[in-house]
């Protein structure tokens, strides 16, 4: 047997879960949710065989999803192709049409060949339903007006939620479309999955067919707009050539040499013309040296050449310079003067007639990329109309049934075993509801370790090796202890001595063990030749012993049984010990009881016991209680504690 000495009790200990204080809890309470265990699934039980049944059926195929046929060309036309939006590229057909099949449009559509209207598991809706009387009473309390509905459209909006309910669309591994309706009907599932495996295979082929239709007039429509456009350019390429020249490139080039010509004509002459208007200045200011010449050649070095020589009838010999007459000078400026005037007319006449060269080259090359692109285009679209009108006469149809919906044999809906797992669960939570607001009525402990955190003793140890002291006279407990020592009894007794306390009370509150058996196991254990021991059982239960009245009276008791040191009391009238309490001379009685014996046990159980220790509140007592777990109530446990602390604990 062990031995548990309690620390102080951590503050902040009651702010959190105790999950083993929980487990401990709910197990004291086993068959109680075993029993709401087993109930949830007798009631799941119940549904699950009694609930509408419902049954599902899968229609499995595949769209077809090639991309809308086109010419595929290559090189300049297929790139001309992609340009124009031509290409043969198409946009596939979505896999899971789910859209579609779950729209008002695709269900009205259904309903001519299906007739949900007539099937009451799709059609719910009543007219002439009439709410219940405790719907109708609350509705008239909160002054709820019902308002104006359109029969139909109440009609059909439950069709569509039932609808979009019950069938589903899903896609397998493969890339199949599987559609999956559920209906009370195993036959009307699986017809309602086929028929809308047939809509939609059926209303894709159709569009395929309109798209290609379309596509091919729309084709066509082209062509015809893109020969008409061949034929306007060509046309107008013709008139500018009958209009203009054939040659205008040719044209706007010799006209732009022969502006470059007379360009670099006019700046020769000018720089001719600047050089003698220096010259004449110097001859006018009469500054004819050596050094005036290299100025004028540094800053005009045309003069050095032989043309400008030439023109002033100069010596050509580059060495030798001789300054001019100023007659000739000024005769030669006017020449220049007359040529300059003369190249600049005929340069502004000659950029005229490069810019009309220009524009009509500008009209010319548009004329003609408009030709060309026309021609381009023409060219295209006569080979995609050819391979589009080849192609139209050959329409495959892709699309594979796998599988076609059939009669379920077995419902899907209810699950039963989810339905029983589902209930038992909610046994499980129900009972284990009921057993946490059964513990806390109950307000006992369930643990040993909550136990001693409640009752705050120094000392805490397990009764269970006391038990066979329980009604056993002194004389079994002198010899019982002589036999086999108890560590319990020895540690409570150190505990005892280490107090100096000559009055010990023993409470039990519900236990196996009576206060007055431990009490009487204490007293035969320290008693000894110098300590001479007392017990007075306070319960109400005490047995009634046979008194000697010759005994030893003490105050207002009597020896009653005297074995070895230790000596068990009664009160010597008619009163019981608890009657005692409410007497005037209850503590002299007490204090003639330890002033007598060396050691005084007191007693008391459960009710008792709170009457016990009110009596005893404020003297020097070293208190003992036994509790049992799932037996002893913690405000009991408190109230025992409040009026005297607990020094010893002793647990079951």
């Amino acid at each position: 047997m062990g031995l548990v000495m309690q620390d102080t009790l951590n503050s902040n200990s009651d702010d959190e879960i105790d999950l083993r204080e929980l487990f401990v809890t709910l197990w004291a309470y086993k068959f109680l949710i075993t029993c709401a265990c087993a109930l949830g699934i007798v009631f799941g039980g119940y549904y699950a065989l009694n609930a509408e049944k419902e049954f599902t059926s899968a229609a499995i195929f595949k769209i077809d999803q090639s991309k809308s046929r086109g010419i595929s060309l290559g090189g300049e036309l297929g790139a001309l192709a992609s340009l124009a939006g031509f290409g043969g590229g198409g946009i596939a057909t979505s896999i899971l049409p789910t859209d579609q099949v779950t729209g008002r449009i695709f269900i009205e559509k259904l309903d001519a060949k299906l007739n949900f209207q007539a099937d009451p598991y799709f059609n719910t809706y009543d007219p002439n339903a009439v709410d219940p009387l405790w719907k109708s009473v609350i509705k008239r309390a909160i002054g709820w007006k019902k308002s104006s509905t359109d029969p139909q459209e109440a009609m059909w909006q439950g069709i569509v939620a039932k609808y979009t309910k019950s069938v589903v669309l899903d896609e397998t591994p493969d890339g199949a479309v599987k559609i999956v309706t559920t209906h009370v009907n195993p036959k009307r599932a699986a017809e309602i999955s086929n028929t809308i495996m047939d809509e939609i295979i059926s209303t894709l082929e159709n569009k395929r067919n309109t798209e290609q239709d379309a596509q091919l007039s729309y084709l066509s429509n082209t062509l015809a707009k893109a020969l008409s456009d061949l034929e306007a350019s060509q046309s107008r390429l013709k008139q500018f050539a009958l209009e203009n020249s054939a040659l205008p490139l040719e044209s706007f080039a010799a006209r732009s040499l022969q502006l470059d010509g007379l360009r670099e004509q006019l700046s020769r002459t000018t720089e001719l013309y600047d050089a003698v208007v220096a010259l004449s200045s110097m001859l006018q200011n009469k500054t004819t040296d050596q050094e005036s010449y290299l100025a004028l050649r540094q800053q005009f070095p045309i003069v050095d050449q032989v043309e400008f020589r030439r023109v002033l009838g100069q010596n050509e010999i580059i060495s030798s310079w001789s300054w001019p007459d100023a007659s000739s000078v000024d005769a030669v400026f006017d020449t220049l003067t007359e040529r300059k005037n003369r190249l600049q007319s005929q340069i502004n006449a000659a950029q005229i007639d490069a810019e009309r060269s220009g524009l009509a080259l500008e009209t010319y090359a548009k004329l003609e990329r408009e030709a060309k692109i026309a021609e381009a285009t023409y060219t295209v679209m006569i080979e995609q109309v050819k391979a589009q009108s080849m192609a139209s006469g050959y329409r495959p149809d892709r699309t594979e049934v796998y599988e076609y919906a059939s009669p379920s044999i077995s419902p899907s809906a209810p699950k039963r075993s989810l339905i029983l797992a589902l209930g038992a669960v909610l046994g499980l939570f129900v009972g284990a509801a009921l057993s946490l607001v059964l513990a806390l009525r109950r307000g006992v402990y369930y643990s040993k370790n909550s136990l001693i955190a409640g009752a705050q003793a120094g000392i805490a140890a397990s009764v269970s090796a006391l038990l066979p002291v329980r009604n056993k006279s002194l004389n079994e407990l002198n010899t019982m202890l002589i036999k086999k020592p108890s560590p319990v009894l020895r540690d409570v007794a150190v505990e005892i001595h280490k107090s100096s306390a000559k009055q010990v009370v023993v409470t039990a509150s519900r236990t196996k063990l009576t206060g007055n058996d431990v009490a009487r196991a204490l007293a035969c254990y320290m008693q000894s030749d110098t300590v001479n021991v007392a017990v007075v059982d306070f319960s109400s239960r005490a047995k009634k012993l046979d008194v000697d009245h010759d005994g030893l009276s003490v105050g207002s008791f009597v020896v009653a049984e005297n074995v070895g040191q230790v000596s068990i009391l009664r009160p010597g009238g008619d009163l019981t010990a608890m009657e005692l309490l409410s007497q005037r001379d209850f503590y002299s009685n007490i204090k003639s009881i330890n002033s007598t014996f060396d050691l005084v046990f007191l007693s008391a159980d459960d009710g008792d016991a709170i009457s016990l220790l009110r009596a005893l509140e404020g003297q020097k007592t070293f208190h003992i209680t036994l509790a049992r777990t799932k037996k002893t109530k913690s405000a009991t446990l408190a109230q025992m504690r409040s009026l005297l602390p607990i020094q010893g604990l002793l647990y079951d």
